[in-house]
């Protein structure tokens, strides 16, 4: 077996070296590396091995892997840049310029900026990373299980309505874990709030947890209603937290993107995976509390929803909710800057008008 080894060693480098294109590479690499390639089947020789064989032939059969992987791969590097060498030796025949007649070409100067909702979510990021958060990422395309059933959402539940949801009618792996996913229980999150489980999972309380992305939700799209917006949303454990944390970090946002002393208000609001829950209201930026068209007179506008984490939620996520608490917030940001900016149709974030996009 030892021969057979260093005879195949010896045979691909020759060819290897030989090899005049990629598509010669790519070749041999399958007929080494693919799925009933050389190197890839020789370990099936290894069960009738004895201890002692199989100690020199162990190391040999991994050097000898090595050592082909290398050598395509330098080959490979060697025939890229000879093709580029080749094109730099060419001479440009017609395609020969004159550098003056090039100077005189003049160019204009291209002029460009970050669309609307990524610099309100620059600002957003940097406003709660003074206070300690950091950004945590999850799926898009995500379990039944992490978007509802681990946040108090069982199956049959009657807040599943409030979720106009897009499901994915077929098998497959989660994209953040191993886990088996039945046909039809793949979608598209509805919230970010799927991150909750998976923050809980990963750390150990405190802490501190912000996550920004895009959501799909089926439905009537109008003026004030996507179904592809962006949501951001905190997630806060810690020992001893209360509703006035959930009020003071609300005047704190408020005030960080609109500018002035915005002052918030909570109101009762079921969500299934808080408890108490809370509409965060926030001081009509448009009359200061006077009551207009915008806030329909009660001088208030409703602009986040929040609350304080469900225990059952907390032991899902196996923190003991006699020991800590935790506070889930957040928005949309389309609605924010509805408000902030005066825009009047949320459609217009993910559209192509470049007037509105030029504007901003």
């Amino acid at each position: 077996m030892d021969d057979h080894l260093d005879n195949l060693k010896k045979s691909y480098q020759l060819d290897i070296e030989s090899a005049k294109t990629l598509g010669e590479l790519d070749k041999l690499f399958l007929e080494l590396f693919g799925k009933n390639g050389k190197i890839t089947l020789f370990p099936k020789n290894f069960s009738k091995l004895e201890k002692s064989e199989l100690k020199v032939v162990g190391p040999l059969f991994n050097q000898t892997k090595k050592s082909l992987e290398s050598a395509i791969e330098e080959r490979r590097e060697e025939i890229k840049l000879s093709g580029f060498k080749k094109i730099l030796e060419e001479p440009l025949g017609l395609r020969t310029v004159n550098s003056a007649a090039l100077k005189k070409i003049k160019t204009k100067k291209r002029q460009g900026h970050m669309h609307l909702v990524t610099q309100f979510e620059e600002e957003i990021i940097r406003a709660f990373a003074k206070l300690g958060f950091s950004q945590f990422e999850s799926p898009q395309i995500d379990s039944d299980d992490y978007n509802f059933e681990k946040l108090n959402i069982p199956e049959n539940h009657p807040a599943r309505d409030l979720w106009d949801t897009l499901y994915i009618e077929s098998g497959g792996k989660s994209l953040e874990s191993s886990e088996k996913i039945t046909p039809g229980k793949l979608l598209l999150r509805t919230h970010t709030s799927n991150s909750q489980m998976r923050i809980m999972e990963k750390m150990k309380p405190p802490f501190r947890q912000m996550i920004l992305g895009r959501c799909y939700r089926y439905e009537n799209v109008d003026a004030r209603h996507e179904h592809t917006f962006e949501q951001f949303e905190i997630v806060y454990v810690d020992k001893g937290l209360s509703m006035a944390n959930l009020l003071y970090l609300s005047e704190y946002f408020f005030q960080a993107i609109f500018g002035y002393d915005v002052k918030a208000r909570l109101k009762p609001k079921y969500y299934p995976f808080v408890e108490p829950g809370a509409g965060v209201d926030g001081l009509c930026i448009f009359c200061k509390g006077k009551g207009c068209k915008v806030c329909g007179g009660v001088g208030w506008l409703e602009l986040a929803g929040a609350g304080m984490i469900h225990p059952t939620v907390l032991r899902n996520g196996g923190i003991d909710p006699d020991v800590y608490s935790g506070i889930a917030w957040g928005f949309g940001l389309g609605r924010m800057l509805m408000v902030r900016e005066g825009i009047e149709d949320v459609r217009l974030f993910n559209s192509g008008d470049l007037k509105f996009l030029n504007k901003y």
